[in-house]
């Protein structure tokens, strides 16, 4: 009785812990969006440096309509000349998955220039993603290209790595897996705090870095490309 007594208890701190972090983790990133520029209006954007594209799924040669979203949005703030350059970030680490192919075919589709797509192929988380244009790609300023539900803790994560960002929602459609998308962030959303001020407080990149202002090209180091 005593052995389940005990187990019990952990359980209720642990559960009380998750709540009081999900409690932290929502003021703080619903705070720092408020302070945000967003919208989903390229014309009241000013110009920045780049556009962030995280990845999402694709299915063969096909984006989804969530990622197709954000690379249309993104090509719109190029065409229009609020960025110089695009940052493709995503999952290209299995030969038969390939999201930042797909993402590359779109642009060059629509005629961006080589050297202004810069890639990232270990982008595999959001905090992943940022974290490495801050380090890698010595991104400053930025526009960051998702949908409504993922801007929030993106530009947090952002604006915490020392990244001044402008949030685009690339909400062109209504999603089938909105409800899901929304509470997998929420959970996400706990991940990131302690990603910022616990596991990654003092990272510190020593490898080779693509200065963002360079050929985007020579970033292309994708498996089947």
């Amino acid at each position: 009785m005593k052995i389940l007594f005990n187990f019990v208890k952990i359980i209720f701190v642990l559960l009380s812990l998750i709540f009081v972090l999900s409690l932290v983790s929502y003021f703080l990133i619903e705070l720092n969006y408020g302070k945000v520029n967003s919208t989903s209006d390229y014309r009241e954007i000013e110009p920045k440096t780049v556009a962030i594209v995280p990845g999402a799924a694709v299915y063969g040669n096909t984006p989804s309509p969530i990622l197709e979203d954000r690379l249309k949005s993104a090509l719109i703030l190029y065409k229009y000349k609020k960025v110089k350059k695009i940052l493709l970030s995503g999952d290209s680490g299995d030969s038969k998955y390939n999201e930042l192919k797909v993402m590359i075919n779109f642009m060059q589709k629509f005629e961006v220039k080589n050297e202004d797509i810069f890639v990232d192929n270990s982008g595999f988380r959001t905090f992943d993603t940022l974290l490495r244009a801050k380090h890698i790609y010595q991104i400053k300023d930025a526009i960051i290209v998702t949908q409504k539900f993922h801007q929030a803790r993106a530009s947090f994560i952002a604006e915490q790595l020392g990244i001044q960002v402008i949030s685009f929602e690339a909400d062109l459609h209504t999603y089938k897996d909105e409800l899901k998308n929304i509470l997998r962030e929420y959970l996400a959303r706990n991940l990131a705090i302690l990603d910022l001020y616990f596991f990654y407080s003092n990272y510190k990149h020593e490898g080779q870095i693509f200065p963002i202002d360079g050929d985007g090209s020579q970033t292309w180091k994708i498996k089947g490309n």
